[in-house]
């Protein structure tokens, strides 16, 4: 590890002196990839540990920038904003001719701007309100706060977390809008978009009113189109791991504001709210049949494939338990006779069959039979109270949940086996055969035994691929 590198993380420890502390925001200043490293084990330890506090480093670098009312990082919580404002000081300074043209009650943190006044070359902070940019590519944005933002030139936008709707008149490619996942190029369009994060990835929605866009993200190798009508919610770090793409979500639904002197007007529109909104404002039901593992699997489709068929296959072993399940509860014992003798076919043949299955059960992974996570939704509000979006999250229980039942009904088959492999033995060899054989009767009698074996390894099996 270099020297430089070595300071980073004494910095993040807290444990630089005031003397390293000056050689590292000298180093910082001179070399882009040592401030990208800087941002990068921010993002990496902040997510490792979960930690609140990050340093920063209010580094210039050789060409120097402007000083005009900074936005105070102290104001700033959680590591993801400091993560932001690193992104935006390490970025080269530019200048534009973009103007604010219009606002509403917009409240600004930090250095504000006035309507008709030229866009600072910085980060700003819209606390609440919207604002109307107009850019000389025939392009007006409306932003919504919360929102932090940078205007980098006269045909590009940065917009680190908040929402916006983009109307672009001008030539295709003449403008595009920067977020921490990758940008958005502009195709002669209209579309909106709404960036947030949660404690370990960011998340963006956009979807396309008219026209069509292309998502390019961090990886390079990740291009994306979008056409009339469609929208996606793209989930991941900004430390150029594979992004998650959820495309044409049903919640994903945003509503356009192209300006600010009309109101939307879409059907779609929650109450009589100007914030961009996403629609996931759904009946309970229909939040509850979210998969969690889906979400969490988004991107790598071998996974999704596998999960889907172990889906299939839970949902027909659950049709025939649940048969077995209704027949026990409504069974009436009599001359001593139990439901396991009574349903002793119907009981091995369910046996047999896991065992001399097409699946191989013992490799199905734990989550896959069971439900190990749920989906949350991150609310958030307008200063009105009214809710303006809500983002999906993966959260794992505590206790695990039935979910498809596979393994609750792998259980329960070996439940009934065993209870027939006791009447058994206690009745003699015998009495499992049509003829009172005993030497028919241990030959069942022996293969039960290592049907209850297979389903047991399998059951065990599955409680450990925690993978």
């Amino acid at each position: 590890m270099k020297k430089s590198e070595k300071l980073i993380w004494k910095l993040i420890d807290r444990e630089i002196t005031e003397e390293e502390f000056n050689e590292l925001e000298d180093e910082l200043s001179k070399d882009e990839d040592l401030r990208t490293y800087y941002q990068n084990s921010i993002e990496t330890d902040s997510a490792l540990s979960n930690r609140h506090y990050t340093p920063f480093l209010n580094f210039k670098t050789d060409k120097a920038r402007k000083t005009t009312n900074l936005i105070s990082f102290v104001s700033l919580t959680g590591w993801i904003a400091a993560a932001i404002i690193i992104i935006f000081a390490i970025l080269p300074e530019t200048t534009s001719n973009v103007k604010l043209v219009a606002a509403e009650n917009a409240d600004w943190r930090g250095y504000s701007v006035a309507i008709e006044d030229e866009m600072p070359d910085q980060i700003l902070h819209l606390h609440s309100g919207a604002i109307e940019l107009q850019f000389p590519t025939k392009t007006k944005v409306v932003i919504e706060g919360p929102a932090f933002f940078r205007v980098e030139n006269d045909s590009s936008l940065h917009l680190a977390k908040g929402s916006a709707t983009v109307t672009h008149s001008g030539m295709p490619e003449t403008f595009h809008l920067n977020t921490p996942l990758g940008k958005i190029v502009d195709l002669g369009t209209q579309f909106g978009v709404l960036v947030d994060h949660s404690n370990s990835e960011a998340t963006v929605v956009t979807e396309v009113f008219d026209g069509n866009i292309k998502f390019i993200g961090n990886s390079k190798d990740e291009t994306r189109f979008f056409n009339t009508g469609e929208n996606a919610i793209i989930r991941g770090t900004e430390l150029g791991q594979k992004l998650k793409v959820l495309a044409n979500h049903p919640y994903a639904n945003l509503v356009a504001r192209p300006t600010l002197t009309e109101t939307p007007t879409q059907d779609k529109a929650l109450g009589n709210s100007s914030e961009l909104l996403l629609e996931a404002h759904k009946q309970d039901s229909t939040i509850s049949d979210f998969d969690a593992v889906d979400l969490m699997l988004n991107g790598n489709f071998q996974a999704q494939i596998n999960y889907s068929m172990v889906k299939g296959i839970a949902q027909a072993i659950d049709q025939k338990a649940e048969i077995l399940n209704n027949a026990q509860s409504k069974y009436t014992p009599q001359n001593g006779v139990s439901f396991a003798e009574a349903a002793m076919q119907e009981i091995e043949a369910m046996g047999q069959s896991i065992v001399d299955s097409y699946v191989n059960f013992s490799k199905i992974r734990y989550w896959e039979a069971c439900q190990t996570a749920e989906v949350v939704w991150i609310e958030h509000k307008d200063q009105a109270g009214q809710i303006t979006h809500r983002i999906p999250h993966a959260r794992r229980l505590s206790q695990p949940k039935e979910g498809n039942k596979l393994l609750k009904n792998l259980e329960k088959i070996r439940e009934w086996i065993t209870e027939v492999h006791l009447i058994h033995e206690e009745k003699g060899m015998g009495w499992a055969s049509e003829f009172g054989c005993p030497e028919d009767g241990k030959e069942k009698f022996d293969k039960r035994s290592r049907n209850l074996l297979a389903i047991s390894y399998a059951i065990d099996s599955i409680k450990s691929n925690l993978d």
